[in-house]
């Protein structure tokens, strides 16, 4: 597979981001704390070589423990709080990018739901992929 290029940006613009690689990965989260940080049922995420992406502009930051006892670190438009993406203490070198701030996500499909458990009743995500009620091992 050759690599993408993907684009995204905050809501405001100040801060944007490319990436020239193939998700690793996709997923959807409903854990409480992705919950509160969107704003909504749960998360949509890519995920990528830390490497893979060019982050411009100036984030903030704001680290939380996971039920796991990893170390959740969220960047954002310290402008307008717009979530560009996410770091996991136990996968170093890799990022989760919020793909609600991409330019185009139509290639977006999710190929697992964590955090199911947490899942609001009003929130309907995939019931067709692997759906975990916290997070598996990796």
């Amino acid at each position: 597979m050759t690599n993408m290029r993907i684009t995204g940006r905050c809501l405001c613009g100040a801060v944007t981001y490319s990436i020239n690689a193939q998700p690793l990965g996709m997923g959807q989260c409903h854990c409480k704390d992705c919950q509160r940080a969107s704003g909504t049922g749960h998360m949509s995420l890519a995920r990528f070589k830390k490497d893979d992406v060019t982050i411009k502009g100036q984030t903030r930051s704001y680290a939380s423990k996971a039920e796991s006892g990893n170390i959740n670190t969220r960047h954002f438009c310290p402008t307008c709080g717009s979530r560009i993406y996410g770091e996991n203490s136990a996968r170093p070198g890799l990022v989760n990018v919020s793909v609600g701030c991409m330019d185009d996500h139509s290639w977006f499909s999710p190929g697992v739901v964590v955090y199911a458990k947490d899942r609001a009743p009003w929130d309907h995500t995939s019931t067709t992929i692997p759906n975990h009620e916290r997070m598996p091992p990796s």
